[in-house]
Order: C-alpha cells, then structure tokens, then sequence
C-alpha cells in the first residue's frame, strides 16, 4: 500500500482532543461535532482515526510557506 501526502489540518475538538485529519475533511468535522448525540456515533466511527493521542506532535506535519 503506498502512501500519499494530503493538505492536513490540526483540529481540536469540543473537549479539547488533537486530531490531524485531511483539509477536505474540516466542514464534515465541524457539522458532526455540532450535529448533538444523533451524530456522536458518527464522529466518533469517522475521525477517531485520526485522533493524536493528547499530542499533536505524534503525527508528521508537513506546510507551504510563501518565501
């Protein structure tokens, strides 16, 4: 399986938890989190994946900067 480098995003959640998911992500995140308990389980089966375990420096980040 090879692996491919996507725009990421470092996000937190309502609790305080890191994640690091892919950009294209980012609105789904936010429209489950505020989706109240019907939408937990779906959170929870989709991003938790991509959760850091308390620290957002345990996964490899990568970013563009303008020179």
């Amino acid at each position: 399986m090879s692996k491919t480098f996507k725009r990421a995003k470092a996000i937190q959640d309502d609790s305080s938890h890191w994640y690091v998911i892919p950009s294209e992500l980012e609105k789904e995140f936010r429209q489950l989190l505020e989706g109240g308990e019907e939408a937990e389980n779906l959170f929870i089966e989709k991003f938790s994946q991509y959760m850091t375990g308390g620290d957002v420096n345990r996964k490899q980040l990568y970013a563009e900067f303008e020179e």
